[in-house]
Protein backbone atom coordinates (compact mmCIF):
# COMPACT_ATOMS: atom_id res chain seq x y z
CA UNK A 1 0.00 0.00 0.00
CA UNK A 2 2.62 2.57 1.25
CA UNK A 3 4.40 1.45 -2.26
CA UNK A 4 1.72 2.12 -4.38
CA UNK A 5 1.22 5.36 -2.72
CA UNK A 6 5.03 6.08 -3.13
CA UNK A 7 4.52 5.52 -7.13
CA UNK A 8 1.61 7.55 -7.11
CA UNK A 9 3.07 10.24 -5.84
CA UNK A 10 6.33 10.42 -7.91
CA UNK A 11 3.98 9.92 -11.37
CA UNK A 12 1.84 12.72 -10.12
CA UNK A 13 5.29 14.65 -9.40
CA UNK A 14 6.51 14.08 -12.90
CA UNK A 15 3.36 14.87 -14.16
CA UNK A 16 2.88 18.65 -12.97
CA UNK A 17 6.82 18.86 -13.41
CA UNK A 18 6.31 17.98 -17.25
CA UNK A 19 3.42 20.41 -17.83
CA UNK A 20 5.51 23.01 -16.08
CA UNK A 21 7.72 22.80 -18.72
CA UNK A 22 5.67 22.43 -21.30
CA UNK A 23 6.04 25.27 -24.23
CA UNK A 24 3.45 28.23 -23.16
CA UNK A 25 1.65 30.03 -26.39
CA UNK A 26 0.82 33.68 -26.55
CA UNK A 27 -1.00 36.02 -29.11
CA UNK A 28 -2.27 39.64 -28.84
CA UNK A 29 -3.07 42.52 -31.08
CA UNK A 30 -0.83 45.71 -31.02
CA UNK A 31 -0.13 49.21 -32.62
CA UNK A 32 1.35 52.41 -32.43
CA UNK A 33 3.46 55.17 -33.77
CA UNK A 34 6.69 55.60 -35.93
CA UNK A 35 9.18 57.63 -36.23
CA UNK A 36 11.04 57.19 -39.34
CA UNK A 37 13.62 58.21 -41.12
CA UNK A 38 15.73 57.29 -44.15
CA UNK A 39 19.86 56.82 -44.37
CA UNK A 40 22.35 56.43 -47.39
CA UNK A 41 25.94 55.98 -47.37
CA UNK A 42 26.19 57.32 -50.66
CA UNK A 43 26.55 61.36 -52.13
CA UNK A 44 23.39 62.35 -50.29
CA UNK A 45 24.63 62.02 -47.07
CA UNK A 46 24.58 65.58 -47.00
CA UNK A 47 20.87 65.67 -47.40
CA UNK A 48 18.70 66.92 -45.08
CA UNK A 49 15.96 64.14 -44.04
CA UNK A 50 13.64 64.71 -41.21
CA UNK A 51 11.52 62.20 -39.02
CA UNK A 52 8.15 61.23 -40.67
CA UNK A 53 5.42 60.73 -37.76
CA UNK A 54 3.40 57.32 -39.27
CA UNK A 55 1.59 53.96 -37.55
CA UNK A 56 1.91 50.60 -36.79
CA UNK A 57 -0.48 48.29 -35.99
CA UNK A 58 -1.05 43.83 -36.00
CA UNK A 59 -1.26 41.15 -34.78
CA UNK A 60 1.61 38.74 -32.94
CA UNK A 61 1.95 35.44 -31.72
CA UNK A 62 4.68 33.86 -29.33
CA UNK A 63 5.99 30.64 -27.84
CA UNK A 64 8.16 30.46 -24.43
CA UNK A 65 9.93 27.53 -24.32
CA UNK A 66 10.67 28.62 -20.79
CA UNK A 67 9.54 31.46 -18.12
CA UNK A 68 12.94 33.15 -19.81
CA UNK A 69 13.33 32.20 -23.38
CA UNK A 70 10.80 32.42 -26.42
CA UNK A 71 10.55 33.28 -29.69
CA UNK A 72 7.79 35.48 -31.63
CA UNK A 73 6.55 36.71 -34.94
CA UNK A 74 4.63 39.76 -35.71
CA UNK A 75 2.14 39.90 -38.73
CA UNK A 76 1.90 44.21 -39.21
CA UNK A 77 0.97 47.15 -41.44
CA UNK A 78 3.67 49.46 -40.86
CA UNK A 79 4.43 53.17 -42.73
CA UNK A 80 7.90 54.56 -42.98
CA UNK A 81 9.68 56.85 -45.46
CA UNK A 82 11.06 60.11 -45.10
CA UNK A 83 10.50 63.94 -45.24
CA UNK A 84 13.56 65.68 -47.65
CA UNK A 85 14.08 68.71 -47.35
CA UNK A 86 16.56 69.98 -49.42
CA UNK A 87 17.79 71.80 -53.04
CA UNK A 88 16.33 69.49 -55.45
CA UNK A 89 13.50 67.27 -52.94
CA UNK A 90 10.94 69.67 -50.62
CA UNK A 91 8.83 66.23 -50.49
CA UNK A 92 7.63 63.48 -48.40
CA UNK A 93 7.83 59.84 -49.15
CA UNK A 94 5.09 58.20 -47.80
CA UNK A 95 5.87 53.89 -47.47
CA UNK A 96 3.73 51.44 -46.44
CA UNK A 97 4.77 47.62 -45.93
CA UNK A 98 3.19 44.41 -44.24
CA UNK A 99 6.25 43.69 -41.75
CA UNK A 100 6.56 40.17 -40.77
CA UNK A 101 9.53 40.46 -37.40
CA UNK A 102 10.55 37.25 -36.13
CA UNK A 103 12.19 37.59 -32.69
CA UNK A 104 14.33 36.12 -29.97
CA UNK A 105 13.06 37.18 -26.25
CA UNK A 106 15.09 37.16 -23.49
CA UNK A 107 12.74 37.77 -20.48
CA UNK A 108 14.85 38.06 -16.93
CA UNK A 109 12.50 39.10 -14.61
CA UNK A 110 8.09 38.81 -15.07
CA UNK A 111 7.30 42.05 -16.46
CA UNK A 112 9.73 42.77 -18.89
CA UNK A 113 11.96 41.89 -22.18
CA UNK A 114 14.22 42.62 -24.36
CA UNK A 115 14.38 41.21 -28.04
CA UNK A 116 16.13 41.46 -31.38
CA UNK A 117 15.76 39.64 -34.80
CA UNK A 118 15.58 40.07 -38.54
CA UNK A 119 12.71 42.16 -39.88
CA UNK A 120 11.02 41.68 -43.29
CA UNK A 121 8.83 44.34 -44.99
CA UNK A 122 6.48 43.91 -48.42
CA UNK A 123 6.24 46.99 -49.82
CA UNK A 124 1.92 47.73 -50.22
CA UNK A 125 2.19 51.51 -51.23
CA UNK A 126 4.91 54.17 -52.05
CA UNK A 127 3.56 57.53 -52.63
CA UNK A 128 5.47 61.14 -52.97
CA UNK A 129 3.98 64.47 -51.59
CA UNK A 130 4.86 67.44 -52.60
CA UNK A 131 4.99 69.75 -49.99
CA UNK A 132 5.26 73.29 -52.25
CA UNK A 133 2.05 72.44 -54.02
CA UNK A 134 -0.01 69.61 -52.02
CA UNK A 135 0.08 67.09 -54.91
CA UNK A 136 0.70 63.46 -54.16
CA UNK A 137 2.49 60.92 -57.20
CA UNK A 138 2.91 57.31 -57.26
CA UNK A 139 6.77 55.93 -56.73
CA UNK A 140 6.45 52.62 -56.58
CA UNK A 141 8.58 51.90 -59.29
CA UNK A 142 11.25 53.95 -57.23
CA UNK A 143 11.48 51.55 -54.30
CA UNK A 144 12.16 47.82 -53.74
CA UNK A 145 9.24 45.62 -53.05
CA UNK A 146 11.15 43.57 -50.35
CA UNK A 147 12.91 45.77 -47.30
CA UNK A 148 15.18 43.73 -44.89
CA UNK A 149 16.29 45.39 -40.96
CA UNK A 150 17.42 44.14 -37.60
CA UNK A 151 14.87 45.10 -34.93
CA UNK A 152 15.83 45.28 -31.42
CA UNK A 153 14.36 46.86 -28.62
CA UNK A 154 12.30 46.29 -25.10
CA UNK A 155 9.19 45.65 -23.99
CA UNK A 156 6.97 45.85 -20.46
CA UNK A 157 4.31 43.35 -19.66
CA UNK A 158 2.07 44.80 -17.33
CA UNK A 159 -1.09 43.47 -15.25
CA UNK A 160 -4.53 43.66 -17.16
CA UNK A 161 -2.71 42.24 -20.15
CA UNK A 162 -1.55 45.01 -21.51
CA UNK A 163 2.31 45.39 -23.49
CA UNK A 164 4.33 48.28 -23.79
CA UNK A 165 7.12 48.52 -26.23
CA UNK A 166 10.12 50.40 -27.69
CA UNK A 167 11.72 49.17 -30.49
CA UNK A 168 14.51 50.36 -33.44
CA UNK A 169 14.89 48.49 -36.72
CA UNK A 170 17.76 49.69 -38.60
CA UNK A 171 17.67 49.01 -42.07
CA UNK A 172 19.91 46.03 -43.46
CA UNK A 173 19.41 46.46 -47.04
CA UNK A 174 18.91 49.61 -49.89
CA UNK A 175 14.70 50.08 -50.02
CA UNK A 176 15.33 52.76 -52.58
CA UNK A 177 16.49 51.67 -56.36
CA UNK A 178 18.31 53.25 -59.37
CA UNK A 179 14.97 54.56 -61.04
CA UNK A 180 14.80 57.44 -59.71
CA UNK A 181 17.92 57.99 -56.94
CA UNK A 182 21.32 57.20 -57.44
CA UNK A 183 22.10 56.58 -54.14
CA UNK A 184 20.57 53.44 -51.98
CA UNK A 185 18.67 54.96 -49.24
CA UNK A 186 17.83 52.45 -46.51
CA UNK A 187 14.76 52.72 -43.89
CA UNK A 188 14.84 53.18 -40.24
CA UNK A 189 12.23 53.77 -37.49
CA UNK A 190 11.92 53.93 -33.67
CA UNK A 191 8.68 52.15 -32.59
CA UNK A 192 6.18 53.01 -30.11
CA UNK A 193 3.50 49.90 -29.80
CA UNK A 194 0.78 49.20 -26.93
CA UNK A 195 -0.35 45.44 -27.03
CA UNK A 196 -3.08 43.28 -25.32
CA UNK A 197 -2.92 40.04 -24.90
CA UNK A 198 -6.07 37.79 -26.16
CA UNK A 199 -3.64 34.69 -25.10
CA UNK A 200 -0.93 33.49 -22.33
CA UNK A 201 0.33 36.64 -19.94
CA UNK A 202 3.17 37.39 -21.61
Amino acid sequence: MKKNFIMAFAISLLFAVSLSAQPQLGAGVKGGINLATQSTTGEGEGVAVRQLIGYNGGVYGNLFFTDMFALQAELAVCSRGSDWDDVYYNVKDLLTYIDLPLLFKFQPVKYANVHVGPSFGYLLSAKQEDKTDGEIYDIMDWYNKLDVGLAFGAEANLPFRVNFTVRYVLGLVSASNDVEYVDPWRNNYLQFSAGFRIIGDK
